[in-house]
């Protein structure tokens, strides 16, 4: 039996094309249901307290144990959020810039200061290169505005 390659060569292009334009087009669909998403919690509209607020109660609906360190003097950790095997120091920063490397640090810092094993920082923006950097190198979790949309979806559900 003989096959021919460029009939081989023209179904797997069509295939690979099929492919490229489901992924667009499923990427779309996820941008814009993170967007609603967002624009339906109004996260950009809260203040800091009250952001900090929307975190904690979207932790504990994730199963998080989740404790307030207290405002004054709290070094750079605003949560502590406990689901086994994690203890997360978490910083939150609602923010209208990308969060910069600084609040990366503060978690970090903090996360042996609460006798923490893990750290996060969450955002409503994105995170700098610098902060991404950070956080890469000493294993902090960083929660920008599209996984915390996806939190929400997930919430939700």
């Amino acid at each position: 039996m003989f096959i021919d390659p460029i009939s081989v060569i023209l179904a797997l292009g069509a295939g690979l094309l099929f492919l490229a334009i489901y992924l667009y087009f499923w990427n779309r669909w996820l941008v814009s249901r993170r967007a609603n998403a967002l624009q339906h919690s109004a996260i950009d509209s809260l203040d800091g307290a009250a952001f900090e607020a929307y975190v904690e109660a979207l932790l504990k609906k994730r199963g998080y144990r989740v404790t307030h360190t207290g405002k004054a003097g709290d070094l750079g950790v605003d949560l502590i959020a406990e689901k086994a095997p994690y203890k997360f120091a978490v910083q939150v920063k609602r923010l209208s810039n990308p969060v910069s490397r600084s609040a990366v640090s503060d978690a970090v810092a903090g996360k042996a200061h609460y006798k923490c094993n893990a750290a996060m920082v969450v955002t409503n923006n994105l995170f700098s290169p610098g902060a991404q950097e950070l956080a890469r190198s000493n294993g902090c979790k960083l929660v920008d505005r599209n996984v915390l949309a996806d939190w929400m979806l997930d919430t939700k559900n």
